[in-house]
């Protein structure tokens, strides 16, 4: 908003200081206020080209008409430019109740039609509200003036080219105003019940008929090598508005836009000349002669091109393969991209009938680590950002927030007629109804400072104001003072750094993905169901851990292989995972510590041994024995392991190991002379389960790990002075059965390294690792009902040192 020491607004003096709503917003004021940047707010100005071939109409000539409506644009261009956005307007598919609305019908006399004007004081560390005055844009129209009157002086002091009101600035008081419309509700919850209705999953019936998207055309430089001319582009911006957000961040109020750049049949990828642009301009050509160039889809920061000409989505499928074959991918799937462009540029498998209406598809499902800290609810589905296919798109919204969208790309194969209602998935606007032109906004400011009628309808487009009450709590929000963190009412198009802009603009980047399968997630909320919240905790959490990681992909792969709904995961990052599941093959080497020596105390194997002992003792009763500490020897024994990846960060480690390990003790017996060997052999199993953590991402992984798994072990081959010990061998000692315990019953740390010499997303990769790991558990002995232990319990730690090797997919 404009924020300056140098303008007091002189409407203080008659301020109504009032509480015209009560409503408790989430964040009141003056709160809300240090949520918003204090830069001054400027709308884009017209391009070079609009200005250069008078996009709207040159009002220098006899002929030119701005009458029906009065909008700056000169009628017969108008007409030409609105049968133009027909022909390439988007189908617009649905993922929750909501699609683009009028927002004049919710702030010309609808549920948003006051506009607030707060001011405050910015000078003290915190800020201060001075006043807040109200215009009430449904009495406008009326025959009281006075709200006119205030609407004016509004625009004389905040609208651009240039400001009419100024006043010295005073250095006790830095007066920041905020303008806004509040829209209905103030939070995800009283949106819902507004938007939504009484019945769930529809929309609320006094907004059917609601549907519109605001078309702002303009004409695009080209700029070509050396002091070559620049060519040019004529740009379709079709602007949606959208009463809130309640996804990966929440705040009132959301425009949305997609650029469709269009071209004469037959120009091919090579921009207009300015002679073949103002031959298009001068006499109009039919829009059946144009074609789409290519469409750019916003959605957060992010833009996204579907190019329809390289490869040629209007030639022969023979063409278009070869096309394919010859140009070289520069991202992983590319190739898989082309091909679902030139599948939704057709409304039939036969591609026998062109489709020329670009498909949206509005928002997905937050797959963001923030639904942790949130209460599960059934919304969270209303990003609104203009997607182009279905997918999982990873690390496009704050905090690294992925959305799901996955709604079948085929739906728009049998669409309802463009007259339908909103209530179908598909919502058409390739309705004259549901269009209307906007100029650049230096065309209509002359109007809306003469025309009190092109003032009411055409104030949003100057004025520096909110579509939304100006800041909603949301997660992370607010980690910087006067900083827009993702939770402020949306500011209108023209303010808007993509207005006027063809491709990444700024604040938006090229978002140009590697494109993958997404059988295997690729991060922890991967899994995360949307609507759970901190729920998320529990099973979507659960199947990222080993070894249910491994289970519950075995018995969803089916499901998975066979689903129509599949979707890719699309990649934007240079960081883009290259290994989601490995194989490993190692050998792990240990000294077995002695007290593992203490499982002969079990009656199977101790009540022989002491006959044993006793009948080597003869009828002496009063000797003692004595077994010194057993001599082990490092073992090493094979290893065999499935990762599976989470990112480059994090790995989900399930490993095996089966060991057999000699032990020996010399027994003496006091009565006796010399030294009798005790001999016996520790086979154990161990599952192991890890959480691995890489510290650096690339070919060189020094990593930490922390687990828990299941020891399970027992003694064999056991004899004393050269004789079988009972049968020579104990029980299992804690191992789990099919109803028995599953609980992990050893814990585990560990660090070392990875070397992954061979790489690349898509292909087979190898790699090397050595680590050490301790793992540290109880024994396990215990007295049994009718039994009798001649050897203890013991805490047991052992050090494994680890060598191995990966392939990877």
């Amino acid at each position: 908003m404009k924020a300056s020491g140098r303008r007091v607004w002189p409407l203080l003096a008659v301020l109504c200081i009032a509480t015209t709503r009560a409503t408790s917003q989430a964040i009141p004021k003056p709160d809300y206020v240090t949520y918003l940047s204090r830069e001054i707010m400027l709308p884009v100005q017209a391009t070079g080209g609009s200005r250069l071939f008078n996009l709207f109409g040159d009002s220098t000539l006899p002929a030119y008409r701005d009458e029906a409506p009065r909008d700056g644009i000169d009628d017969a261009r108008g007409r030409w430019l609105h049968a133009l956005a027909v022909r390439f307007a988007p189908w617009m598919v649905r993922n929750s109740v909501d699609f683009p609305m009028d927002v004049r019908r919710l702030i010309e006399g609808g549920e948003a039609s006051t506009l607030f004007i707060d001011a405050f004081d910015l000078a003290q560390a915190h800020p201060r509200l001075l006043g807040t005055e109200t215009i009430d844009f449904a009495k406008l129209a009326g025959s009281d003036t006075t709200p006119d009157r205030r609407l004016l002086q509004l625009i004389d002091q905040f609208a651009p080219d240039p400001p009419r009101v100024a006043t010295p600035p005073r250095p006790d008081l830095d007066v920041h105003h905020v303008l806004y419309f509040d829209m209905p509700g103030e939070d995800p919850a009283s949106w819902n019940r507004e938007f939504e209705g009484s019945v769930h999953g529809a929309i609320a019936r006094k907004y059917i008929g609601f549907a519109k998207a605001f078309v702002h055309p303009f004409i695009a430089a080209v700029r070509r090598e050396g002091f070559e001319p620049p060519r040019y582009e004529l740009v379709l911006q079709y602007w949606f508005f959208y009463p809130y957000n309640d996804a990966g961040n929440v705040h009132e109020g959301d425009w949305e836009h997609i650029n469709v750049v269009v071209t004469p049949r037959g120009q091919g990828t090579e921009p207009l000349a300015p002679t073949a642009m103002e031959a298009l301009l001068t006499a109009p050509t039919a829009p059946d002669s144009l074609i789409i160039r290519r469409v750019e889809y916003y959605f957060h920061h992010w833009a996204f091109t579907a190019d329809y000409l390289t490869p040629d989505v209007y030639a022969s499928r023979a063409e278009w393969e070869r096309q394919v074959a010859n140009l070289r991918q520069e991202r992983v799937g590319e190739r898989g991209i082309w091909r679902q462009i030139r599948r939704q540029a057709y409304l039939d498998d036969e591609e026998k009938h062109l489709n020329l209406h670009p498909v949206v598809f509005i928002g997905g499902d937050n797959r963001g680590l923030q639904q942790l800290i949130a209460a599960p609810t059934r919304l969270g589905r209303a990003s609104h950002g203009s997607y182009p296919f279905p997918g999982l798109y990873k690390d496009v919204g704050p905090q690294n927030t992925g959305e799901l969208v996955r709604t079948r790309w085929d739906v728009f194969r049998a669409t309802p007629e463009s007259t339908a209602t909103e209530t179908r998935v598909v919502v058409r606007l390739d309705n004259r109804d549901r269009l209307e032109i906007i100029p650049d906004w230096e065309r209509v400011l002359p109007l809306v400072r003469t025309d009190p009628v092109a003032r009411r309808r055409w104030a949003w487009m100057v004025l520096p104001l909110h579509f939304g009450y100006p800041a909603t709590r949301s997660p992370f929000a607010g980690i910087v003072r006067y900083a827009e963190t993702g939770n402020t009412g949306a500011v209108g198009p023209s303010y808007n750094s993509a207005w006027n802009r063809a491709g990444p603009a700024a604040g938006y980047d090229a978002y140009i993905p590697h494109r993958l399968g997404s059988f295997f997630p690729a991060s922890q909320q991967d899994n995360f169901w949307t609507g759970w919240g901190f729920f998320n905790l529990t099973l979507p959490t659960l199947v990222t851990l080993p070894p249910f990681d491994i289970a519950y992909r075995l018995l969803t792969a089916p499901l998975r292989t066979k689903s129509r709904n599949a979707y890719p995961a699309l990649y934007g990052s240079e960081q883009i995972p290259f290994r989601f599941i490995g194989v490993q093959m190692g050998v792990s080497s240990v000294t077995v510590p002695g007290a593992f020596i203490n499982l002969a105390g079990f009656p199977e194997i101790g009540q022989p041994f002491l006959e044993q002992v006793f009948a080597l003792a003869g009828s002496d009763s009063s000797f003692t024995v004595t077994a010194s500490p057993p001599a082990v020897r490092r073992v090493s024994v094979p290893t065999y392991g499935i990762s599976l990846f989470l990112g480059r960060r994090f790995a989900s480690e399930n490993t095996l190991r089966h060991s057999n390990s000699a032990m020996r003790s010399d027994v003496l017996i006091t009565t006796l002379p010399g030294l009798y060997p005790l001999a016996l052999n520790l086979e154990m199993w161990e599952y192991s389960g890890s959480l691995r953590y890489n510290l650096a991402l690339g070919g060189f992984q020094p990593f930490v790990k922390v687990g828990y798994g299941r020891s399970w072990y027992r003694l064999t081959d056991v004899t004393f002075n050269g004789q079988v010990v009972g049968n020579g061998s104990t029980r299992w000692v804690r191992r789990a059965g099919l109803l028995g315990s599953l609980v992990p019953n050893t814990l585990h740390a560990g660090a070392g390294f990875e070397f992954v010499p061979l790489r690349g997303v898509g292909r087979i990769d190898w790699g090397f690792r050595a680590d050490v790991t301790v793992y540290s558990h109880n024994l396990g002995l215990r007295n049994e009902e009718g039994t009798f232990l001649i050897a203890q319990d013991a805490h047991v730690t052992r050090v494994h040192v680890g060598l191995g090797t990966t392939l990877s997919f």
